[in-house]
């Protein structure tokens, strides 16, 4: 079922005696044991993210420009993140809006993109819903955000309307991000390699503690009153 690193699948991760105690429980508390873990292991997932660690113990990588040290990286994240799908079989752990499991993919897998000035002009108006929010368009303009407008000779600093109108959520952080670190620049470059770091706070570090976890709730509920 989980073939993507941001679900969590606890199938499979009970040992012989386990597995066939399993077959006796009804669905509704094969649902509650797959539930409790899972929401378990939302809670270990948001306790790395306030230590601001990855799943092997190692420090995430460090912003770069304006925004180091700043608010902890990955919090919105971490407080988004809940259990998408729960049944009497499977459970997944993850978050149900379409853009901000996109996002969360960005920053569990790391991405490398080369992006020219010729592509930072050319935005289309975007439909309602997915616009980049208004924290997002007064932080382009903080940072200088420019653009050719129609009836405009040279480039301008557009209004945050007109931002909100025109940039999209996900594009409107990936400028954040390039004019962060081209902040200091003075040589006009006309494109940039952007590197996001993987930042991996999602799971349980190694199956064995996984499998440790799901075996400890699923005594629990053994040994809880029906």
């Amino acid at each position: 079922m989980a073939d993507s690193p941001l679900d969590l699948d606890v199938r499979g991760l009970l040992n012989v005696d386990a597995q066939l105690a399993l077959l006796d429980l009804s669905p509704q508390l094969r649902r509650r044991l797959l539930n409790n873990v899972t929401k378990r292991v939302r809670s270990i997932s948001r306790k790395r993210v306030r230590e601001q660690k990855n799943l092997d113990g190692s420090p995430f990588a460090e912003r770069k420009g304006s925004a180091k040290g700043k608010k902890k990286m990955e919090a919105g994240l971490a407080k988004l993140l809940q259990v998408t799908r729960v049944s009497s079989d499977e459970a997944e752990l993850g978050w149900k809006n379409a853009l901000t499991r996109w996002v969360a993919s960005q920053q569990h897998n790391g991405v490398s993109e080369r992006r020219t000035a010729a592509q930072m002009r050319r935005w289309n108006k975007v439909p309602p819903g997915i616009a980049c929010t208004d924290k997002q368009a007064k932080r382009l303009r903080r940072l200088g955000f420019r653009t050719r407008q129609k009836g405009k000779k040279t480039l301008t600093r557009p209004s945050v309307a007109w931002i909100q109108e025109h940039v999209n959520y996900a594009k409107a952080g990936l400028l954040i991000r390039i004019l962060n670190d081209e902040k200091t620049e003075t040589s006009g470059a006309q494109s940039w390699d952007i590197t996001l770091p993987k930042r991996q706070f999602l799971g349980v570090e190694t199956g064995s503690e996984t499998r440790e976890l799901v075996n400890q709730v699923f005594q629990q509920i053994l040994n809880s009153p029906r």
